[in-house]
């Protein structure tokens, strides 16, 4: 995907939540953020990757943008009703109690569509989650939330960039999601 000495940029795509998504999402999950004992994510950082990328050449996000033009499918209804401790990445995340059959279908549609780029796809099932804090030890029993509706109506394309004051996630690109 990249050659040696290439600048580069780290992607992904992402479901990104409208303001009012994103605070009730906050408000849903402050009390087992703050019990977690761990660092939690910027407010303004909270999202749910559809597919990480990684490094990417910037010579091909061209490329990387038309894998995503015209995704079908329409808008997807997420439903984060859960909490879970997830102990390999030290994380809290927000997850989907049910399966989110559309979410995974587009997932799949997407990592087909990044193949010819020789993209590293992850191997795991896709479940939405969304990170709430990391570097998690052991968290407050008794994880809860209440649920949240994420109308899903778009997919962006991501960057992760890093600066003295942490990470920060810099939107580039949306693309509604055409009905099917």
């Amino acid at each position: 995907m990249r050659e040696a000495g290439e600048a580069t940029r780290r992607l992904f795509f992402a479901f990104w939540p409208d303001p009012a998504t994103r605070e009730e999402l906050v408000h849903a999950c402050r009390k087992a953020v703050k019990g977690s004992g761990g660092r939690p994510v910027r407010v303004q950082n909270l999202h749910a990757t559809l597919a990480f990328l990684g490094f990417v050449a910037e010579a091909r996000l061209a490329e990387v943008e038309a894998a995503a033009a015209g995704l079908g499918g329409g808008p997807i209804n997420l439903l984060f009703d859960g909490i879970e401790f997830w102990p390999k990445p030290q994380v809290l995340v927000a997850v989907c109690g049910d399966p989110t059959p559309a979410a995974e279908g587009l997932a799949r549609q997407l990592w087909q569509r990044l193949a010819p780029l020789e993209i590293k796809p992850d191997l795991q099932p896709y479940r939405p989650h969304v990170t709430l804090a990391r570097k998690v030890r052991k968290p407050a029993p008794g994880l809860a939330m209440r649920p949240v509706r994420w109308p899903a109506t778009d997919v962006a394309l991501v960057e992760s960039v890093t600066d003295p004051a942490g990470v920060r996630y810099a939107v580039l690109k949306r693309w509604p999601l055409d009905p099917a």
